[in-house]
């Protein structure tokens, strides 16, 4: 594969934040994020649902 490949690059600009979505949706929701990065970057779909799930907390 040749980094000048235009495939390569987007495939990798659509990738990326595709990858972070689920760490956004936890840190928009106020939850702590290292446990959903790790599992986003090993597992996508289930760190999505799972962070889709997550009930936002609330201000005491």
């Amino acid at each position: 594969m040749d980094l000048s490949d235009l495939q390569f690059w987007a495939f990798l600009a659509a990738a990326i934040p595709v990858l972070f979505l689920p760490v956004v949706i936890v840190w928009w929701k106020g939850h702590p994020i290292v446990p959903i990065a790790l599992l986003s970057l090993a597992f996508w779909p289930g760190a999505l649902i799972l962070a889709l799930r997550l009930r936002r907390k609330r201000d005491l």
